[in-house]
């Protein structure tokens, strides 16, 4: 008993014993998510010193949260700069936490912070369904706006390579809509395959007049995808044909999934023939039509 208790003492005492910059090159690949990054920080101040950036922040490589205080939190204090993997699943959140307001603001903090993720390769953010009052969650304008911002300025880092925005409808309206406060826009890229029609290209395609930008040219700009996730978002046939272009404008994406959405078969299969051959879209026999 004695022997066993003594074995991580001293493995603890000769991590203790490793000089600080040992520590710092080593320790955020192998304790790279944020909570035991935090146990770390806490057992001693060489170990805070070590897994902290210069302004105090841990460098964590994953957080992986279904709370939104965690979300909240982690951004407030963790070093969004070497962040790689960001995965928020608030259909888990106890139901009573789950206030409209307090999803906005994480939103919009969440959005904010994307222009400072320059390792980031995954996003994923799938919304709850309801708020704390049984209400349909949705987002306001200027939660959406934030988000395309976000996005557009998370684009310029080029490392993003899986998407997932799940349970935040997208209405034509606000996926075309062109919002102020931008970064310039990047130079284009040649398509895979001409858009299907002039009204489909001018919809998802181009930049807007004066630094605008719209929630499709967003994703547009995300250069480096390879997986887009879009499920449980309300998506109907008026936007599902705005989707194609985008498709074609990321040359790297391989698949994308838009399970449980309201797209009819028909218009199902006119956006796979729209879609590039080698990229695989999931989501045609898993949509509902059960309408809230």
């Amino acid at each position: 008993m004695v022997a066993c208790c003594s074995a991580p003492s001293a493995r603890a005492s000769c991590l203790m014993e490793m000089p600080a910059e040992l520590l710092a090159a080593a320790l955020p690949h192998l304790f790279d998510r944020a909570r035991p990054v935090a146990r770390l920080a806490c057992a001693a101040p060489c170990f805070a010193a070590a897994l902290s950036d210069m302004g105090g922040r841990l460098r964590v490589g994953s957080v992986i949260t279904c709370r939104l205080g965690s979300l909240v939190d982690g951004l407030a204090r963790l070093s969004t700069r070497h962040l790689e993997i960001l995965r928020v699943d608030l259909s888990a959140e106890s139901r009573e936490r789950l206030c409209s307001r307090e999803i906005e603001l994480a939103v919009k903090q969440l959005s904010q912070v994307l222009s400072q993720t320059a390792a980031l390769r995954v996003l994923a953010v799938r919304l709850a369904s309801f708020d704390v009052s049984m209400g349909r969650l949705r987002l306001s304008s200027e939660a959406w706006e934030a988000l395309t911002l976000g996005l557009g300025a998370l684009a310029r880092h080029r490392r993003l390579r899986s998407l997932e925005l799940s349970s935040i409808a997208i209405k034509p309206s606000r996926a075309t809509r062109a919002v102020r406060g931008s970064a310039p826009e990047e130079p284009r890229r040649q398509l895979r395959r001409a858009a299907s029609s002039p009204a489909e290209a001018c919809a998802g395609t181009g930049a807007g007049a004066g630094g605008s930008l719209t929630f499709l040219q967003a994703l547009e700009r995300l250069s480096e995808l390879e997986e887009l996730v879009l499920t449980y978002d309300e998506i109907f046939g008026s936007t599902a044909r705005l989707l194609p272009s985008v498709f074609r404008a990321l040359e790297r994406l391989k698949r994308v999934d838009l399970a449980m959405n309201h797209i009819s078969k028909e218009e199902m299969q006119a956006v796979r023939r729209a879609t590039p051959s080698g990229i695989q879209l999931c989501g045609e026999d898993q949509q509902t039509f059960f309408f809230y």
